[in-house]
């Protein structure tokens, strides 16, 4: 009975109408396989023409900047120039004054920036950081007669350009800067062989003359609005402010002006861009022999009003422990086409700091030891790491020779702690490029470019 049973369940089973089912529920799923294939294609094919709105972020500081004040001040200033002189046509003009702009110098009198300077693009090194200094100083700043004017302020050598003898093209005069490119350079290798994305200003203490102003790329790009860290506003100086609240308005008056703190505003108009209507921005300005530095878009929070450039840093200890306020100066000598210095530069006023308001309590913040590698070398120091929105770390103050030949104010800046260990590195470079025979080598924790 149990064979014929099975027997019986193998015909049904293998029966044509049997076969035909099993076929037609294969059909099914693999026609519900291959809907939903092509489901998923064009889902995807419509969701890429219409992306989804992507949450909205919080808004921070940077993005703040970037988007009202986004702007590369140097990234169109070769091209600016050359379009000039594209459209420029001399022998069609009665003058000639507006003359090719002079050459960039270092304080030994090496070319570092002309019209013939390739630009370096998409490197890391630090002829690319010196590049973005010489192009803010090169470039055409709207309404900002400086450096450029300068490089063009050149006689009026052919009044009559019909002429058909035309002479040469006239030269503007060469800017010699106070930079030490060797010292920066030394620096900065310093900086980028340890992976820090930072910066360093070194200043004359008795003069103000700036001989580093060199930097990595620091922090993101969308904090980086001129591409000059340097000049950005982004160190805590809640030890200068805090003294400020404890004087009378006739004292914050006077230290304010001594230090250039927070004494003059510009107010700058620009386009809300989702809006279109013009929105007023104020911003804190500070003041250089090269440009009047605007460092911060006013108001954005309350705890970033004592922030600060790391050149107005620097500045502000040059001032405290040099005894002068002194304008902070980049512009060494003009020269003419010969070599000869010519008498363009302006005087600034120096104040002293006689009776100067919280003078001694300011000084009691610099921690003062002697440098470890070399003990001749005395350090005055105060180092932030608590920065209250943007975190940056620092380290600025002064260093001074035993026979006080060698006066420097200094700031290191970086949002990495390891910034506050190079103090003594900094001793070594400024001594090796004041005294080659002095120091001795600091060992530092470097990495090879291929790691």
């Amino acid at each position: 009975m149990k064979r014929n049973q099975k027997a019986e369940s193998e015909i049904r089973f293998g029966g044509k109408k049997n076969k035909l089912f099993i076929l037609f529920m294969l059909i099914i799923m693999l026609f519900i396989l291959i809907s939903t294939v092509f489901y998923d294609t064009v889902y995807k094919l419509i969701t890429g023409l219409h992306p989804a709105e992507e949450p909205e972020q919080l808004q921070t500081k940077s993005g703040f900047a970037l988007k009202y004040n986004g702007y590369d001040l140097t990234a169109n200033a070769r091209q600016n120039l050359l379009r000039e002189f594209e459209s420029y046509n001399i022998k069609s003009t009665d003058y000639n004054f507006y003359a090719q702009k002079g050459k960039l110098l270092d304080k030994n009198g090496n070319v570092i920036y002309s019209v013939e300077t390739r630009p370096v693009e998409y490197k890391t090194f630090y002829e690319e950081g010196l590049n973005r200094v010489c192009k803010y100083l090169y470039g055409d700043l709207t309404g900002i007669q400086g450096v450029s004017g300068w490089m063009r302020a050149v006689p009026n050598v052919n009044p009559d350009s019909h002429d058909e003898t035309l002479p040469e093209f006239p030269t503007g005069y060469d800017v010699q800067l106070s930079i030490d490119t060797e010292l920066e350079m030394q620096i900065y290798d310093l900086l980028a062989l340890n992976r820090i994305k930072g910066g360093c200003i070194i200043q004359d203490l008795a003069t103000g003359k700036i001989q580093a102003m060199t930097a990595t790329s620091v922090t993101n790009a969308d904090s980086e609005k001129s591409c000059l860290t340097q000049l950005e506003a982004c160190l805590n100086t809640d030890f200068l402010y805090e003294q400020l609240q404890k004087l009378t308005p006739e004292e914050q008056t006077i230290l304010k002006e001594y230090f250039d703190y927070q004494v003059r505003t510009a107010e700058t108009e620009i386009s809300n861009p989702e809006t279109g209507e013009p929105e007023k921005i104020q911003k804190y300005c500070f003041s250089t022999d090269f440009d009047l530095i605007l460092e911060r878009p006013d108001n954005i929070k309350e705890t970033d009003v004592s922030e600060v450039s790391p050149l107005h840093l620097n500045s502000i200890t040059q001032r405290l422990f040099s005894g002068e306020s002194r304008v902070p100066s980049l512009i060494d000598r003009i020269l003419d086409s010969q070599g000869k210095e010519i008498k363009l530069l302006p005087e600034y006023p120096v104040k002293s700091s006689e009776n100067l308001p919280a003078e001694s309590a300011l000084k009691r913040c610099y921690e003062k030891y002697m440098c470890e590698n070399n003990p001749e070398y005395e350090i005055q120091v105060i180092k932030y790491q608590n920065g209250r929105y943007t975190d940056f770390k620092y380290v600025t103050g002064v260093i001074l020779s035993e026979e006080k030949q060698i006066q420097k104010a200094f700031t290191l800046y970086s949002k990495d702690e390891k910034i506050l260990q190079f103090i003594d590195s900094i001793v070594y470079f400024i001594d090796k490029a004041s005294a080659p025979e002095g120091g001795t080598p600091i060992e530092t924790e470097t990495l090879s470019e291929g790691e």
